[in-house]
């Protein structure tokens, strides 16, 4: 089944991610009794589950309680404040703001206030925020996220960042403002160990493929290649580009 090939596939276990997730899960603890998160902070390379983690955290909250708003946003596709909180506005009111553009004032004050009537936490996970370090939107992100409350009180929010770019340091490009208000948990997650991404591989071979599709040898060879570059998504791109080819010559 090539859905367990898929980069964005969640699978049902996260292996050798528990600690990470627990991490998360801390931050996100008061949230679910009504007070405001701890905000994170998740730094690894590529590839290394931090994107997953978040996102299974934020399922898993989704399925317990109505009165957390975890929202994903993809830095690299919405990399401004009005796109970030449109997106949020989307997630909360279930369609987008109206396409005529309303004033960012006004979608603030509209998100906000429905927090706080609806008496809901807002979890935004900001990943690859080094796109909005290059849009320098950063710090207006930020400041807007995390001092709601000052606007309007009551709103609570908190932050989850997501980093894969090792040389970029978050702190070097916020304002004393925003970091006073920030103050993340850091959360790291290391590069995988070669037992580990064998471990991951054969997981999704069990899923993906027919039993006793591929060798062991196979695996050794991929996982090889996939711990020369630490990033787990290179063992799983060369695992459905085995199987498609192995499909098209028909073996």
């Amino acid at each position: 089944e090539e859905q367990y090939f898929e980069l964005d596939f969640l699978p049902e276990n996260l292996l050798h991610r528990e600690a990470q997730m627990k991490s998360l899960q801390f931050s996100i603890a008061p949230a679910l009794r009504g007070a405001t998160p701890l905000n994170a902070y998740c730094r690894g390379a590529p590839g290394t589950g931090k994107t997953s983690a978040v996102l299974k955290v934020f399922e898993e909250v989704e399925a317990v309680t109505q009165k957390v708003l975890p929202v994903y946003i993809n830095c690299q596709v919405d990399s401004t404040r009005y796109a970030i909180f449109a997106q949020v506005f989307k997630k909360l009111f279930g369609y987008p703001p109206p396409s005529s553009g309303i004033s960012f004032k006004k979608l603030f004050s509209q998100i906000a206030k429905h927090l706080v009537e609806k008496k809901k936490v807002l979890i935004v996970a900001l990943d690859d925020i080094n796109y909005l370090m290059m849009s320098k939107e950063i710090n207006d992100v930020l400041y807007s996220l995390l001092r709601m409350h000052e606007v309007v009180p009551g709103a609570k929010v908190g932050v989850i960042s997501i980093l894969s770019d090792l040389t970029l340091d978050i702190a070097k490009n916020l304002d004393p403002q925003v970091q006073s208000v920030l103050l993340p948990e850091e959360i790291v997650f290391p590069q995988y160990s070669r037992e580990e991404i064998k471990d991951i591989l054969r997981y999704r071979i069990r899923y993906g493929f027919f039993p006793n599709v591929v060798a062991e040898d196979v695996l050794d060879t991929v996982t090889g290649y996939t711990a020369e570059t630490g990033d787990l998504r290179v063992g799983i791109n060369m695992l459905k580009r085995a199987g498609l080819n192995a499909e098209r010559r028909a073996s």
